[in-house]
């Protein structure tokens, strides 16, 4: 008589796993997700295995402060809790970063409520946290949690407009198998003038014939895999592929593996049982192939020439670039750069480091025009720019009469000459003639950035796409203005290290008091 089979508990290990590091390149600081774990414990939470290292994995932070990873996926078949997880890490975050602002957003407003419900739980698990709440919003579409340190975390479906009307320090994509072109336009812009920004996906694994919008969760994954992604954690629990060439009953012993099971569901003896599994797989009898993406995370993918977009730059040199202390020349011309994609107006400025690179940065992102333009005629008194530039398909050409009303005159670009820029800024980054903020929103823009293509080799970033490309644009502006209009001089007005929080070694600047 043979023995019955041993209880079966998930693999606490992702199969997939992809992080920034390694052993002999350098050691993240998981300090950050060991004390949410901590705030966690506190709250009466005990996390599995696997998603203490989500949490503290997803949470590695480099030496000089900065996350790991500006992107964090997880991918898990659905109901081994990988919201679990996340809740820690907004739980974290709220506590420990005073001031932080969060969005979590889902396809569905039900999923969305869901999270906001168990997270308010759990800070109101223990008497010392739930006294740190200061409110707590539901209705019209406004949902929030707030503490009293000035933390908040909102909660939204996925639109068009959701998310428009505030910034963040922090994205959460949830179902994130399931995010469109205009609602990535509609939310990412909210990033750009983060400090410490991050975005984590959450999701399980796509199906192409049903999932509509999953090329971008698809294209995060070809990007893990492929490897070398220094600003990309990918956490998979999934069950190794199916060969190719299996048969019908090689598919049935694949399906119906027990080991295949546990890889995918890390949670199987925790609250995932192998009695529900065998059940759950009896009622999909007659739509197998759907089971299997749903628990076995055997993703029905697009086909990477559907997903595959070239970047616009090289972005390991790009990130090599970053510097967020750099030795700014005194006597440096500056340029100002604007740009508006869709609803988002951007205003970049360029100098020269001690070094001859030229210094890009984007201090300002903002919706209202007239407070762009009253930025522009504030930064225009202080600096005395040798150029404001604007090119001239671009939305922002409709600040012209605004700017001229107030006495500035913008330098307007061709198509030759914002191809020729866009060109320049390219040879720039590949000749390691570019500085910019390790943390810079314009990093976000060439993440999605495309390339339009034209005669002679020549090319111009492709206003077209969903991505948020205004910082981009407007620092390729700031940087042909520099080397077009700047003749350096013995003094000049010195442009301020940063728009944002960095801080320049030979300079101090106040953000604040420049208003950016």
């Amino acid at each position: 008589m043979s023995s019955p089979p041993l209880a079966l508990v998930g693999h606490q290990a992702p199969r997939v796993r992809s992080v920034p590091w390694t052993d002999t390149d350098w050691s993240p600081d998981l300090d950050p997700g060991l004390d949410a774990l901590d705030l966690s414990d506190i709250a009466g939470r005990t996390s599995f295995p696997w998603q203490r290292d989500v949490v503290t994995t997803g949470m590695a932070a480099k030496p000089d402060g900065a996350w790991a990873a500006f992107e964090v996926c997880v991918l898990v078949s659905r109901q081994n809790g990988k919201n679990g997880a996340m809740e820690v890490v907004e739980l974290g975050w709220m506590i420990n970063e005073p001031g932080v602002s969060i969005l979590h957003t889902a396809h569905e407003f039900q999923t969305a409520l869901e999270s906001m419900n168990k997270l308010e739980a759990l800070i109101r698990s223990h008497p010392l946290l739930e006294s740190e709440i200061a409110s707590v919003r539901q209705g019209n579409g406004k949902e929030s949690i707030r503490l009293k340190n000035g933390s908040i975390i909102r909660f939204r479906t996925r639109t068009k407009s959701g998310g428009r009307g505030f910034s963040v320090d922090r994205l959460v994509i949830d179902e994130a198998m399931i995010w469109s072109p205009a609602s990535q336009a509609a939310i990412m812009p909210l990033l750009t003038t983060a400090e410490r920004p991050q975005i984590w996906y959450l999701g399980s694994a796509a199906d192409a014939d049903t999932h509509e919008y999953c090329h971008k969760w698809s294209s995060l994954r070809e990007r893990a895999t492929a490897g070398g992604d220094s600003s990309l954690i990918w956490l998979e629990w999934s069950a190794p592929e199916l060969p190719d060439d299996a048969d019908d009953g090689d598919r049935v012993e694949w399906r119906e593996s027990r080991e295949n099971w546990a890889a995918a569901n890390p949670s199987l003896g925790y609250l995932v049982t192998e009695e529900y599994i065998r059940n759950e797989m009896a009622s999909f009898r007659r739509n197998l192939d759907k089971w299997e993406i749903e628990r076995l995370s055997a993703g029905r993918w697009p086909a990477p020439d559907e997903t595959d977009v070239e970047p616009a730059v090289d972005m390991s040199v790009w990130r090599e670039l970053g510097d967020d202390a750099p030795e700014l020349r005194a006597s440096s011309p500056v340029a100002l750069g604007v740009d508006r994609h869709r609803d988002w107006y951007a205003i970049s400025a360029a100098t020269y480091t001690e070094a001859g690179a030229k210094r890009l940065e984007v201090g300002f992102h903002e919706q209202t025009p007239c407070k762009v333009v009253e930025k522009i005629v504030a930064l225009v008194e202080k600096w005395d720019p040798c150029a404001v530039m604007i090119n001239h398909s671009s939305p922002a050409m409709a600040l012209l009469p605004e700017l001229k009303a107030a006495g500035i005159e913008p330098e307007i670009t061709s198509a030759s000459q914002m191809a020729q820029a866009c060109v320049g800024l390219v040879n720039d980054v590949m000749g390691e003639q570019i500085s910019h903020p390790t943390e810079s929103p314009i990093t976000t823009s060439l993440l999605g950035a495309e390339r339009r293509e034209m005669a002679g080799g020549l090319f111009g970033w492709d206003y077209r796409v969903m991505a948020p490309i205004a910082p981009l644009q407007a620092a390729t502006l700031a940087r042909f203005g520099l080397i077009t209009y700047g003749v350096e001089v013995e003094k000049a007005p010195a442009l301020p290290p940063s728009f944002d929080s960095h801080r320049s070694s030979n300079r101090e600047f106040d953000p604040l008091e420049a208003g950016f």
